[in-house]
């Protein structure tokens, strides 16, 4: 998996490296140059997609989805 450069979004100057996942919360880091704060959060991952339900012949549920 490759690492994610995250850099200082005023002097460019990389700050560390990321990788997918790690970052769970916000994070403020001043800039060591330049003395900028940066600001980072997460992006929002989609949620995954969830599996249809099966449904069994003769059943309540089965009865309730044709009508």
């Amino acid at each position: 998996m490759p690492d994610q450069e995250v850099r200082c979004s005023a002097c460019a100057r990389l700050l560390f490296k990321l990788q997918d996942g790690a970052l769970a919360g916000a994070l403020s880091i001043k800039c060591p140059r330049c003395r900028a704060m940066n600001i980072l959060r997460p992006l929002r991952a989609l949620p995954p997609e969830r599996p249809s339900r099966p449904t069994v012949e003769g059943s309540e549920d089965a009865n309730q989805c044709k009508n």
